[in-house]
């Protein structure tokens, strides 16, 4: 049995952020991973600058993730970093992890 994009995203970003537990991923299946009120990183999740990244943070004050940038583009390019809007809306979009989940 083929699962389809969404459902393996969906199984992925169980297995990087959630404990085990389970949610139900439409179509019949349901994926190993943790229930809405049952994790240990209360939603919502918000953003922060800093000064060479973004850090999402989970509402009781958790660093979740660091998604780092490079404004200069000769560092940006031998490092190969992110620009700063690649970084943010890949970290707002972790952010909305929770959210997403929870469909």
């Amino acid at each position: 049995m083929r699962c389809s994009p969404k459902a393996k995203t969906r199984r992925l970003l169980c297995v990087l952020f959630l404990r085990i537990g389970a949610v139900s991923a439409g179509s019949g299946q349901t994926v190993r991973c943790a229930a809405v009120t049952d994790r240990r990183f209360p939603p919502p999740w918000s953003i922060d600058e800093l000064e060479a990244c973004f850090v999402v943070i989970d509402s009781a004050g958790q660093k979740l993730a660091y998604v780092y940038f490079e404004d200069e583009p000769g560092r940006r390019s031998a490092a190969k970093l992110l620009t700063k809007d690649e970084a943010r809306r890949i970290a707002a979009n972790i952010a909305k992890l929770p959210e997403f989940l929870s469909r």
